[in-house]
């Protein structure tokens, strides 16, 4: 058996490789930290669509993907948010937002959360995605055309219709005290500032 050390070649090749994979997977990095990602300033690019800062958001009666239906009623008592978002099966960066907001309202009691998806992106892998993630939040389904009442529905893939991403912060009322919609959802409004229009702080 021979104890020869490996040529010199191979090692240089070798460490080579690794370098090339490491800034391979450093610019993917960069290039999802680039694409994806939270900001504080609220935005309103369709400012027609769902009700303005000051009004009540309308009425609705959605299941939820457990089962019950909810009203906006069940909302009432103390700040809401609603995040209308794409999809929850083919959407990473609306993926992202929902796990950000899922972890600003982790343990709280003070806010509601409830996810918007329409009939048609609720699939089955949506689903499973929310209850794997255990999002503390109702995962509710338009089946009912409130999200394109709203203004909000636009056609996904296969023609499917789906909701821009969009997020309004109810107070106990139900009145609207912060609206951020997009046309984009790879950029989506930060947490913190969402709890501060609910007039909440991010740390209860």
């Amino acid at each position: 058996m021979s104890d020869a050390a490996p040529p010199a070649r191979t090692i240089v090749a070798g460490k080579i490789g690794t370098t090339l994979l490491c800034f391979y997977l450093l610019a993917i990095a960069l290039r999802v930290g680039a694409c994806y990602h939270a900001d504080a300033r609220p935005h309103d690019e369709l400012p027609d669509a769902g009700p303005r800062v000051g009004e009540a958001f309308p009425g609705f009666t959605l299941p939820d993907m457990s089962g019950p239906h909810i009203t906006l009623q069940d909302l009432a008592g103390r700040p809401a948010v609603l995040a209308f978002v794409p999809s929850l099966d083919w959407s990473a960066p609306s993926k992202a937002r929902v796990l950000d907001l899922a972890a600003a309202v982790a343990g709280r009691h003070d806010v509601t959360l409830a996810i918007v998806l329409t009939a048609g992106a609720a699939t089955p892998r949506s689903l499973t995605f929310a209850r794997e993630h255990r999002v503390p939040a109702y995962v509710l389904v338009d089946g009912d055309g409130l999200t394109e009442r709203l203004g909000l529905a636009v056609a996904g893939p296969e023609a499917a219709s789906v909701a821009l991403p969009a997020t309004f912060v109810l107070d106990a009322g139900g009145g609207v005290t912060l609206r951020d919609v997009r046309r984009d959802p790879r950029t989506w409004l930060d947490p913190d500032a969402i709890l501060a229009a609910a007039r909440l702080s991010p740390h209860p």
